[in-house]
């Protein structure tokens, strides 16, 4: 009996124990397993998270305009599509930047070339951008990116523009003159908006000096030939107005007065001839060029002036050879024959003498005239060729000179492409020289 209670106690033993350790094995795997996968969950979340961390970086890098390489990952990675859609993006920004860039440096060196002044201010009134153009026109250097424009422009006309668009955004347009270069500009200030929040301010300004010159030329131009028509006009008024009150009877008296009218008269005709001349000129006509002997052309001029140069008994020496030919326009040729010797006879003492010379040379040839009358101060010798200038206004006048000669003179010889000068001493006679091209063209260039 003990024996039997032993044994089923033994075996009751037995069996509580392999229970237990079936339990224990049981929570043990149990333990594992959870382990196991708490430790594959941590892997997973480190290698998502190190993956998620890449993504994340590499956004930022791509938002801040960095070039960071490409993600590479495996085709089952469960992110593996946002790494692509993030890897397009990269590339497509690239494109775009690269074309902004282009194009950006194409504006640029368009701006440097542009022959207006260009300025880009921002809206918290800094410098942009400017061209070369522009600091020209300032006398400065412009393009100091990031400086206040109030530090930079030192014309207060412009710099009063520009705050007038600051404050009204509005456009707005002056000519105004830069102090530091003297230049005259027409200012065109510009309000620009870029959306709902930010605007630019454009400052343009077109350099009109020449055109102001010239505009100041023709005003001076007008008021000249107004005043040299007054003088003559008025003569013949009133010497006219007197003969009709009267005068006309005394036979003496009609005749004196007959030949001062006629005398007026004539400084008219050759006033108006001389501006006519300077309009022809101005239009740019054609050149008719033809082989031209220039002896006999010389000698069929001087045979026009033989009356006046035996008045003044004047001795006129051509030296120029019978076997001398030019290539040159006749017609303008003879305008300038024609003027030089005209003052050659006209500003010549009386008895003097006049000396015409010409030479072919091994690619131009020349023509000079020289006389023996009052001569020209040096000081003097370079205005003489602007329009309505005279050395002496009384002995002008007398001599019925209209101020417009010499400045035809130059301008026809400009036009046939040749250069004039003159060599005179007051009280021996000057000389005058011009020199054309032995190849002419019927357009030169």
């Amino acid at each position: 009996m003990v024996s039997f209670f032993s044994m089923g106690w033994y075996r009751e033993s037995a069996g509580m124990l392999l229970e237990n350790n079936r339990v224990i094995w049981l929570t043990l795997t149990s333990l594992f397993l959870a382990f196991f996968l708490t430790v594959v969950r941590l892997v997973g979340y480190r290698q998502q998270k190190k993956e998620i961390d890449l993504l994340s970086s590499k956004l930022r890098a791509v938002i801040e305009d960095k070039e960071p390489g490409h993600l590479l990952l495996e085709p089952s990675d469960p992110y593996y599509e946002l790494a692509r859609a993030i890897n397009g993006i990269q590339s497509m920004q690239r494109d775009i930047s690269k074309d902004f860039i282009t194009q950006q440096r194409g504006y640029f060196s368009l701006m440097e070339y542009l022959t207006i002044g260009v300025m880009v201010l921002d809206q918290d009134q800094k410098i942009y951008l400017s061209n070369h153009a522009m600091s020209e026109l300032m006398g400065r250097e412009m393009n100091v990116k990031g400086q206040l424009y109030v530090n930079e422009v030192r014309t207060y006309e412009l710099s009063r523009l520009i705050e007038e668009t600051f404050q009204t955004h509005q456009d707005q347009h002056e000519e105004i003159k830069i102090d530091a270069t003297n230049k005259n500009v027409d200012a065109h200030v510009v309000y620009v908006p870029v959306n709902a929040h930010h605007f630019l301010v454009m400052a343009l300004l077109y350099d009109i000096t020449e055109l102001k010159g010239i505009e100041r030329m023709q005003m001076d131009f007008v008021g000249n030939v107004s005043h040299e028509l007054k003088t003559p006009i008025t003569a013949i008024t009133g010497f006219t107005e007197t003969l009709l009150q009267g005068a006309m009877d005394d036979r003496q008296t009609r005749e004196e007065f007959l030949k001062i009218v006629y005398q007026e008269s004539l400084k008219l005709t050759e006033l108006v001839e001389d501006i006519l001349s300077l309009a022809r000129i101005d239009s740019k006509p054609q050149l008719n060029i033809s082989k031209l002997n220039l002896h006999d052309f010389i000698v069929s001029i001087l045979k026009t002036f033989k009356p006046e140069l035996e008045k003044k008994q004047i001795e006129a020496n051509l030296q120029i050879s019978d076997h001398y030919r030019v290539n040159i326009d006749k017609s303008k040729l003879q305008h300038v024959v024609n003027n030089l010797i005209q003052n050659g006879i006209k500003y010549n003492q009386t008895g003097g003498k006049l000396w015409i010379n010409a030479k072919i040379r091994k690619n131009d040839w020349y023509l000079s005239i020289k006389d023996t009358g009052y001569g020209i101060a040096k000081d003097e010798q370079e205005r003489i060729f602007e329009r309505f200038y005279r050395i002496d206004t009384s002995r002008s006048r007398q001599n019925g000179g209209t101020g417009l000669g010499l400045s035809v003179v130059k301008e026809y010889v400009k036009a046939l492409s040749g250069k004039i000068e003159v060599k005179s001493q007051v009280g021996v006679g000057s000389t005058f020289t011009v020199t054309f091209p032995l190849e002419m063209k019927d357009n030169p260039s």
